[in-house]
């Protein structure tokens, strides 16, 4: 058993720390159910990563999230969502999801698609619930 590195009360702090500094809109009023859900379960995931120590929130508020699954660990800096991580997926196929979330997050961390699509599962759903609150 993994022990925790910081607690998940600490955890939910810093996930709303994150939420506020990105200003991240999670007003559950403004919600449906499904929504709701979605963003229950990508919180979960952050959290326990964060707990795990395997991400935390920097000064800025950005996440910094190191692979757990390759044999020399890579640190990835999320940084602010802007206009150019929209436009990276115009240049998908229309029907590309995954390319399309892949092309966002490698503009969200100025790396590339590349980065996440040689990522292994395990890493790549915790920069997906990154890449999913940045987006949605």
């Amino acid at each position: 058993m993994t022990k925790e590195k910081i607690t998940q009360e600490f955890a939910q702090v810093e996930f709303d720390r994150f939420i506020e500094m990105m200003d991240i809109d999670i007003d559950p009023d403004d919600m449906n159910e499904e929504d709701k859900a979605s963003l229950e379960t990508q919180k979960k995931k952050l959290i326990k990563a964060m707990v795990k120590g395997s991400l935390y929130i920097n000064d800025n508020g950005e996440p910094v999230y190191t692979t757990q699954r390759d044999k020399e660990p890579k640190v990835i800096t999320f940084h602010e969502s802007d206009g150019g991580a929209l436009m990276a997926m115009d240049k998908r196929a229309r029907n590309a999801d995954v390319g399309k979330m892949f092309a966002s997050l490698g503009e969200i961390t100025k790396t590339s698609s590349a980065t996440f699509v040689k990522m292994k599962q395990s890493d790549l759903k915790i920069c997906m619930a990154i890449g999913a609150l940045f987006l949605g």
